[in-house]
């Protein structure tokens, strides 16, 4: 044990003083971060359709049928696919399941609580003042016309409480939920200025109509403008996430780019196996006292401990500026399940290459495959299904999939399946490559 550790340590030392080494590791996985962090902020773009947005409208005013209209227009049909449901809890588990992208919760009293005194009118009074012309509204009796005024006296209270869209959006559809939050937004702002106007529009019709009543009629639109101009839009959009946690590019590329990045390094310190092979120091080893998979499981830890390393100071880096990988438990037993298994990568590739040089070719075309075909750079949602189960036989996917689960707020336990299939993968990774080391050591 004494001398494995002692060789492990060997290999940790000569990295860390490589400068070249140590770019690789640290310096561009960081600069790579922070550029497409910059570049990309914090929202998602990509090729998107079809998204399954669930609606569940519990509205049966004039204005959440403003809402309906944009879902069902034709600029969003390519982009959305929206199924209308009744049952809430069934919807937000569909949610909770990653079946659909979202549910946007339209609530009961929406067209009440957006324009209360339009609501009350209607209701008690029969009439709908957005559809009343100036001349109209002059011939209304005077009782009507302070009846009107009393209404809108009583609704004051209840139109400074802003009523709320809400979006229940799934963690696995991060950039779907951000492109429909951006569809809503615009419907919200839209639905606020039509509200206005037709706040500002019954201020002059009363003021202007008062008649016997201007006074009252006066009071009433002054207090209308000015309970306008003092309080927030009476609609607003409430994202609500199941883990609470919305999608952040700072979070999605700084783990994506540290487990690209420990790829590069453990499929190069596999390669060092072969290129002292070459310069006769393992030879050398191999004729000492010290027992050949000592020397072999020596080298292996030396990598993994370096691998070890690399993404703990990456994740404090990185953290530093902002990102967030998820808690703390869950991301350390993910960092060491996800540096053996690339570790295996770089045994394996070192068992069957046969000169260092072609051992660090095929080091960089695999982990770039990997990050290709993974989403190391691109929403791994925008991946064909069947690309993304393809991806699962490298560590890059198993990262960019915990990391993702662990960043929209799942905890240890809920990451388990995810870990044992790394796992699994790590127990393939080794037993593939030990029959090529002990042809390398018995040649």
């Amino acid at each position: 044990m004494h001398k494995l550790i002692t060789l492990a340590l060997k290999e940790v030392r000569l990295t860390f003083r490589d400068v070249g080494a140590l770019v690789t590791m640290l310096v561009t996985p960081l600069g790579l971060t922070l550029a497409m962090a910059a570049a990309f902020g914090m929202g998602g773009s990509g090729a998107l359709a079809d998204i399954p947005v669930l609606l569940l409208n519990q509205d049966e005013g004039q204005f959440s049928d403003f809402l309906t209209e944009v879902f069902e227009s034709t600029e969003v049909s390519d982009l959305l696919a929206v199924e209308t449901v009744s049952d809430e809890a069934a919807a937000r588990a569909r949610v909770e399941t990653a079946e659909v992208a979202a549910l946007v919760i339209v609530p009961p009293d929406f067209s009440q609580r957006t324009l209360p005194f339009l609501a009350a009118a209607e209701s008690e009074l029969g009439l709908d003042l957005t559809t009343l012309s100036q001349t109209e509204v002059e011939s209304l009796p005077p009782e009507t016309t302070q009846q009107l005024a009393q209404l809108y006296q009583q609704s004051l209270a209840r139109a400074r409480d802003p009523v709320s869209i809400e979006i229940y959006g799934s963690p696995d559809w991060q950039i779907s939920t951000t492109v429909l939050k951006g569809i809503v937004a615009q419907a919200v702002e839209r639905l606020n200025i039509t509200i206005q106007g037709t706040t500002q529009l019954l201020s002059q019709r009363f003021i202007q109509s008062g008649g016997e009543n201007q006074s009252l009629a006066a009071a009433a639109g002054g207090e209308l403008t000015t309970n306008f101009e003092a309080t927030a839009l009476p609609v607003r959009l409430n994202i609500v996430s199941p883990s609470g946690r919305p999608f952040n590019w700072l979070d999605y590329i700084s783990a994506n780019m540290a487990v690209l990045f420990l790829m590069f390094s453990v499929t190069s310190g596999g390669r060092t196996l072969l290129a002292e092979r070459v310069a006769g120091t393992l030879p050398r080893l191999l004729i000492s006292p010290t027992p050949a998979i000592t020397i072999l499981w020596g080298k292996m830890a030396g990598t993994a401990l370096t691998g070890l390393l690399q993404m703990c100071l990456l994740w404090g880096a990185t953290t530093l500026i902002g990102a967030y990988w998820g808690t703390p438990p869950g991301v350390l037993v993910a960092i060491v399940l996800l540096v053996l298994s690339a570790t295996g990568v770089g045994a394996l590739i070192s068992a069957w290459a046969k000169t260092s040089g072609q051992a660090g070719a095929l080091g960089t075309a695999i982990t770039l495959t990997a990050a290709a075909i993974s989403g190391s750079f691109f929403p791994r949602v925008g991946i064909p299904a069947w690309l993304r189960s393809v991806s699962l036989i490298l560590p890059n996917a198993w990262g960019i999939e915990i990391f993702s689960a662990l960043q929209s707020g799942k905890g240890l336990v809920d990451i388990m399946p995810l870990l044992g299939g790394v796992l699994l993968l790590t127990l393939v990774y080794y037993a593939a490559a030990l029959p090529g080391f002990r042809r390398q050591f018995e040649s």
